[in-house]
């Protein structure tokens, strides 16, 4: 394809692997504007779709070489401003570079998560640990329970899963194997993967898919992966290489960018791309021909280079060093640290509800905010780093955002402090002497046994009298919403498995407005698991409450027949009430 050929839709498709075309969108883009008229304001979106993808891939493929050897490639990349992509490459040489620029790394969209965890597992780092955000549960948190990130993209899907894979994430995990049905369910008939569902396949697409597969565990004997490398050799040109789209009304001549990628997926496969022999070469003759004497590799014979030259001589660096996606897959830090729940409260009552497995109370946040989709800022002073804002509210005077342990202040840093199996992290906005800004904050200390084995339940509140009714069993709990308290402890005393134990909740708005009444629970698993008020998670309950109004309810705690724990359990059911609006 000749360069100065601009069309919206090849663009949007070769900006995905293609990076030496991304060079349109920024430095054409006036002359795009002129010479495709209405037509390119129909792709504005898609133009800016593909340019995240570029920024993706940016960071997705890096090179290898034997450590000690100097090699004019390595020296090129070593030259140009330092970005993801540059990061794992240079990861991928052996090379020690700085990785500050990760640790501040923010997304609105998957694509914008997927560069970094490629670049930080390449450098043997954990995502979810390494920065400001766990990004491993952020991405995570773009699934939908059928597919990953932007309705439309097949892209997003296919590096969201190599992410995830070098991440350390299971195969067999729910959000895994529900990325690979999906990517597997777009598979075209010609045996090939588009970059947006529903299009034509191409080359590049459909390299990626084929190592996201086999990454996660498709056999390489598969019929999926048998008809897409079938759809490969399809499009390989008579010089050996490969074009982006083989059937290309814009051209079809063969790349550097399309060589990597069918090498390297070839090499995923476990076949070998040497042998793919045509009447004037094979993929890596063709690529060799393009390597320049600075040690970058042309996009086309030809060109010339530009500023996205790295990216492709980043993709051939990879291939020819043997090297396939993912670069690295790492072992997970946190599967050693702590279960924990989480809660995070502003002025005006809870921000997010949330559990997880970290090792500090920093990684509770973090946790917190991606599964929440919280913005939140660290500032960094001579004193050490602290958390100054969370969801806009920023701290100012003798205000901030603190954060408690089982309802107890820590003495230390959160990034410092090391949770313990079952702790209830607690993040809030108050007072710095450790007050609560939020005064429409009501808690409850919840309590029960689980005898080990198979025991009867013990409860002193319960009997095994035939003529018992749940009122027998029900005791009332007022909570006074208006003021901060903590109310006299609730007791399920011992419950059997296969058991329910109810009791009675009464809740008066002790205020002179009318308040929204919301709810969640903090503490052990038991709790935040099986405990149900009004039949409904505590965090989905909510009520309206008139000024020195009240209403009743009734609190389940279910224990499984199935549940494997045991002991003395605690927890809290907290109350919010956010003042009607006046």
């Amino acid at each position: 394809m000749k360069n100065q050929k601009r069309e919206p839709e090849y663009q949007l498709r070769t900006l995905f692997l293609v990076a030496h075309k991304a060079v349109s969108l920024l430095g054409h883009a006036l002359e795009q504007d002129t010479l495709l008229g209405h037509r390119t304001s129909m792709h504005n979106n898609r133009f800016r779709i593909g340019f995240g993808v570029v920024a993706l891939l940016a960071a997705a493929v890096p090179f290898l070489f034997t450590q000690g050897e100097s090699n004019p490639s390595v020296e090129y990349l070593k030259s140009k401003p330092l970005s993801a992509w540059s990061s794992m490459a240079l990861s991928g040489a052996g090379e020690n570079h700085s990785l500050e620029f990760l640790k501040e790394v923010r997304g609105e969209k998957a694509i914008d998560l997927e560069a970094p965890i490629l670049a930080l597992t390449a450098a043997g780092k954990d995502p979810r640990t390494f920065g400001a955000e766990h990004l491993v549960a952020k991405l995570r948190n773009f699934y939908d329970g059928t597919e990953l990130g932007e309705a439309g993209i097949l892209n997003d899907d296919i590096f969201g899963l190599l992410a995830l894979v070098a991440s350390g994430e299971s195969s067999d995990d729910s959000v895994l194997s529900g990325i690979r049905s999906f990517i597997l369910s777009k598979q075209n008939a010609d045996g090939g993967f588009s970059f947006a569902i529903g299009g034509t396949s191409d080359t590049n697409t459909t390299a990626a898919a084929i190592m996201a597969l086999r990454a996660a565990g498709v056999a390489s004997a598969d019929t999926a992966i048998a008809n897409a490398i079938a759809y490969l050799q399809g499009a390989q040109n008579e010089d050996g290489g490969f074009p982006y789209d083989p059937k290309s009304a814009w051209g079809t001549g063969s790349d550097a960018s399309s060589d990597a990628w069918v090498i390297m997926a070839l090499r995923s496969a476990g076949r070998d791309a040497g042998t793919w022999q045509k009447s004037a070469g094979t993929p890596v003759s063709h690529l060799e021909t393009l390597k320049q004497e600075g040690g970058w590799y042309l996009y086309q014979a030809g060109g010339a280079e530009d500023s996205f030259t790295p990216v492709t001589t980043s993709y051939a660096l990879l291939a020819l060093s043997g090297k396939t996606l993912p670069v690295r897959v790492i072992t997970p830090e946190t599967p050693s640290g702590a279960s924990f729940s989480v809660q995070v409260e502003g002025k005006g009552g809870l921000l997010c509800d949330a559990e997880g497995t970290g090792v500090t109370a920093f990684d509770a946040l973090k946790i917190a905010v991606a599964q929440c989709n919280l913005a939140y800022h660290v500032q960094s002073s001579s004193l050490g780093d602290y958390v100054d804002e969370i969801a806009g509210e920023k701290a100012s005077g003798t205000s901030g955002w603190l954060y408690t342990i089982n309802g107890q202040l820590a003495s230390v840093g959160a990034s410092a402090y090391t949770l313990a199996g079952g702790d209830a992290v607690r993040w809030y906005f108050g007072n710095f002497d450790g007050t609560s800004a939020n005064e429409l904050r009501s808690e409850i200390p919840l309590s029960v046994t689980i005898p080990a084995g198979g025991g009867e339940s013990n409860n002193d509140n319960h009997n095994n009298d035939d003529n018992d009714t749940e009122e027998e069993h029900t005791v009332s709990v007022i909570v006074e919403v208006g003021k901060t308290k903590t109310g006299s402890p609730l007791a399920f005393g011992s419950i059997s498995r296969g058991s329910i134990e109810t009791k009675g909740i009464s809740v008066r708005n002790a205020g002179a407005v009318a308040a929204t009444l919301s709810a969640g629970v903090s503490g052990d698993a038991v709790f935040r698991r099986y405990l149900r008020l009004g039949g409904v998670l505590p965090r989905d309950f909510r009520a309206e409450l008139p000024a020195q109004g009240a209403t009743t309810t009734t609190l389940f705690l279910s224990i499984p027949s199935d549940y494997s724990g045991s002991g003395h359990k605690t927890g809290a059911l907290i109350f919010w009430a956010t003042p009607a609006a006046q």
